[in-house]
């Protein structure tokens, strides 16, 4: 027999399925909180003290955000990957409410667990690259950039797409599951890295241009002097 549960498709078969206890005010409170108290240490403890115009400092804050979510919060979601129906911490709950709005993320969808995968591996350390990149006022902080910024673009463009094509949605019709969680929560990392990955491509351009003219100055210097 089926476990009841409130994700869609309704004729989805979850057996081992343990509803969450917390409510899911409490559970939203208690992420915001937590990104809310990782965002003021990493300003107070390490991006306060440097001298950072103030874009740079909010792209600072944004990289340590996504860091922590793809290291922390997503790497969870990867080591429970099959056991996360079942499981019953603040973390399992968080993502059992989240999943409301997509159920893949508790029927072990091999396309969820591949982005999952390569935004854990891959995007996660590059976020705290760029981080580490600003705060040594290092030049790896572009590269870093647009690569992390054109990849969580690809994968906000990709997961958008398999639900939209779908013949079947895995999202509740709530509008506070469709265009709140759905949409609204996973926009920011569709508009801010694409900004990012623009600002990144500039500079990178306005370098190699610049180093490409080094040379010429450098003929026209000699012939002068000669």
């Amino acid at each position: 027999m089926t476990t009841p549960h409130p994700y869609y498709p309704l004729s989805l078969a979850m057996d081992t399925y343990v509803a969450p206890t917390q409510h899911p005010l409490t559970l939203v409170c208690t992420i915001g909180t937590a990104l809310a108290l990782v965002l003021l240490l990493s300003y107070i403890l390490v991006l306060r003290p440097l001298p950072l115009p103030r874009s740079t400092m909010l792209t600072a804050q944004w990289f340590v955000l996504c860091g922590s979510l793809h290291c922390v919060f997503e790497l969870y979601y990867l080591a429970q990957f099959t056991a996360l129906p079942e499981s019953t911490d603040i973390m399992a709950s968080l993502w059992k409410e989240y999943a409301k709005s997509d159920s893949r993320y508790l029927t072990q969808s091999s396309m969820v667990g591949a982005l999952e995968s390569v935004t854990v591996v891959v995007v996660g350390p590059l976020c705290w690259l760029v981080v580490i990149g600003i705060c040594r006022d290092s030049p790896v902080r572009w590269l870093a950039q647009l690569v992390a910024s054109v990849l969580h673009v690809y994968s906000v463009v990709l997961y958008f797409a398999t639900e939209i094509i779908a013949s079947e949605s895995s999202c509740r019709p709530e509008p506070l599951y469709y265009y709140g969680y759905f949409y609204a929560m996973n926009a920011p990392w569709l508009v801010v890295p694409l900004w990012l990955a623009t600002s990144a491509a500039r500079e990178i351009h306005t370098a190699m241009h610049q180093a490409m003219q080094k040379p010429s100055q450098c003929i026209v210097e000699k012939k002068k002097k000669g």
